[in-house]
């Protein structure tokens, strides 16, 4: 198991800053990448058209901000600026194309700002639907979807191909598939596998090629399987909030460290919620946009008239035999205190611990956030 260990920890140390994962693939392939910011990216319509589709998920603190803050207010998100910062400072460059999204107004702005100041690289916008419940949403996102493939042609993939597509969606789902198994070990024998081995498994297949992501993931989770370890007392905890900037990964593990078990959380979820896509359906693209309309996670939602996020979040936390749940929660980030308010009313009802941290990503010390959370499992545990 160190082969895929050590390859996961390398490739997550090097989607920070370098990217030489990226730059390496391409002097290989002599194809083009596509950056994109989190949540959701249709990864399946940029491998068929030869791209190598890499997550860009900020820099955890690890290069200053003194150019992006030049050019943005100080109460935007630390992702935005980190991801502007590395665009900026040129540590962006191997990606032909950059892809924006609609996932909160900061984001939406980042893509207009970052083609002003960039103006000679290749910067789209994709739009997703607002309201998912419209009969025509999904044939929209189709259409949004076949908008970027078009641009993305003139900037140096292939033509989108029905069978390409297909043979893409195949490959997607395995990932998903096998991703979904690494969450159902963590659900049911936490102590298995270590929360900063779980995440670094997670987000090496956001920067990994597919076919190469799938086989060492298969390899590692062969491993995972044979190991033999006892079970460990600890307090099962969901963890919410972290759908888009990524807490340090001393946060989580001081959090672990302090007596919890994270049964789930929202990290790199645009990376596995849709499922298993259809690959046979005669329009594949419209079957992509389809699972996007329907599956969505409920509380990565911001407003949706047919979704109770309250309801599901108590469902969840009897489902998964969640015992008390953190909100994490980025410093300025709207969505994630919008949920937190809604969350922690329905929790307070039900009877339910929750423990709520702010965060960013160059924060450094951890041993605040570790006292709190201490003192929360032993509030659980001595109830």
């Amino acid at each position: 198991m160190s082969e895929p260990l050590d390859t996961f920890a390398r490739v997550m140390d090097d989607s920070y800053v370098t990217y030489a994962t990226v730059a390496d693939w391409k002097k290989q392939h002599g194809r083009p990448a596509v950056g994109y910011f989190p949540v959701y990216f249709p990864s399946e319509v940029a491998h068929a058209m030869g791209y190598l589709p890499v997550g860009i998920l900020g820099a955890s603190g690890r290069v200053g901000l003194d150019m992006a803050t030049a050019h943005t207010q100080s109460f935007v998100c630390s992702i935005s600026r980190s991801v502007f910062q590395l665009g900026l400072q040129g540590n962006l460059d191997m990606m032909d194309v950059l892809v924006f999204s609609n996932i909160c107004d900061v984001a939406r702005n980042l893509s207009g700002i970052t083609q002003r100041n960039l103006p000679n690289r290749s910067i789209e916008y994709l739009h997703y639907p607002i309201n998912n419940t419209s009969a025509h949403a999904a044939e929209y996102l189709r259409g949004e979807y076949l908008r970027l493939a078009e641009r993305m042609v003139a900037a140096g993939g292939h033509k989108l191909e029905t069978e390409a597509l297909r043979k893409s969606m195949v490959l997607f789902n395995r990932k998903r598939a096998l991703q979904e198994e690494l969450l159902a070990i963590r659900k049911n024998t936490p102590w298995v596998v270590p929360y900063t081995e779980f995440y670094a498994a997670l987000r090496a297949g956001a920067t990994l090629p597919v076919e190469t992501y799938v086989e060492m993931l298969e390899s590692y989770l062969t491993g995972v399987r044979a190991r033999e370890s006892r079970s460990k007392d600890g307090v099962r905890v969901l963890v919410l909030g972290n759908f888009c900037e990524q807490p340090p990964l001393p946060l989580m593990k001081s959090v672990e460290e302090a007596g919890c078990y994270v049964i789930q959380d929202e990290a790199l979820v645009g990376e596995r919620w849709l499922g298993q896509m259809d690959p046979r359906s005669a329009d594949p693209l419209l079957a992509l946009a389809q699972g996007y309309v329907q599956n969505l996670e409920p509380m990565t939602v911001r407003f949706h008239p047919t979704v109770d996020k309250q309801a599901d979040l108590l469902s969840k936390t009897q489902r998964l035999g969640i015992e008390g749940v953190i909100f994490t929660s980025p410093k300025f980030c709207e969505p994630a205190l919008y949920d937190y308010m809604i969350g922690k009313a329905a929790l307070d009802k039900a009877g339910i611990p929750y423990l709520h941290i702010e965060y960013e990503e160059s924060m450094s010390s951890f041993e605040n956030a570790r006292t709190m959370v201490e003192t929360f499992t032993e509030s659980i545990l001595f109830d």
